[in-house]
């Protein structure tokens, strides 16, 4: 299993995350980049281990744009935070960290739903959408999630469980379904960014930290 971020894992990460949200790609030399059309309407760079001539760079095009974003992964965070602030680039948001799991240690099987609910499964190539709804009314998604197969991984994303849902195990039977659907493509190892409330339940269920994600801003 992955011990530690490299750039080839943030590419793959990029290239499951980007691909399950639609997002148009490029890249600038080892700058990725993805258009946000559903948010800030704009590019985020995403890079691993930036050099401070590589910050910079970001940092001036971010002052001309000031919806872009930058998210940065580093072994040090003390030394990438040290170097941002050099640039001019202002800390968005520090408290999400990559995870990553060796996927043969989860259920294969897709899980049976909680009692009183019903999964609804969408498959598209590599991507898979998986949703649950109150049996009695399915127009409400009580909790829901993505998971893209990447050149060996499975990336997960926007594992949300609605408010009136939380606490009834709903989000890790939406975790586990998506681990078996991501099974059915060749992935050993599953990767994810995790928020503060997602970091304890993805820990778990045998999710492990690669280090902390950080967002900056110009």
């Amino acid at each position: 299993m992955a011990s530690n971020a490299s750039d080839e894992l943030i590419g793959t990460w990029v290239a499951g995350w980007a691909g399950a949200r639609g997002y148009e790609t490029r890249n600038e030399g080892r700058v990725h980049a993805a258009l946000r059309h559903d948010t800030t309407e704009d590019w985020e760079y995403v890079i691993y281990g930036p050099s401070k001539e590589e910050l910079a760079a970001v940092a001036e095009t971010l002052k001309k744009h000031p919806n872009r974003r930058l998210t940065a992964f580093d072994d040090s965070v003390e030394q990438l935070l040290a170097t941002a602030a050099e640039v001019g680039l202002q800390v968005a948001a520090d408290d999400e960290v990559l995870m990553v799991t060796e996927l043969a240690v989860h259920d294969v099987e897709v899980p049976l739903p909680a009692e009183g609910f019903m999964f609804q499964i969408e498959r598209d190539g590599t991507h898979a959408y998986v949703s649950l709804h109150p049996e009695d009314n399915q127009e409400i998604v009580a909790a829901s999630g993505h998971v893209s197969a990447v050149e060996g991984y499975a990336i997960f994303d926007r594992i949300i469980t609605g408010p009136d849902f939380r606490r009834k195990g709903l989000g890790t039977l939406v975790m586990r379904a998506l681990a078996s659907l991501a099974q059915e493509h060749d992935v050993d190892e599953g990767l994810l960014i995790a928020s503060v409330d997602g970091q304890k339940l993805y820990a778990s269920l045998g999710w492990t930290s690669l280090g902390k994600v950080v967002n900056f801003k110009a």
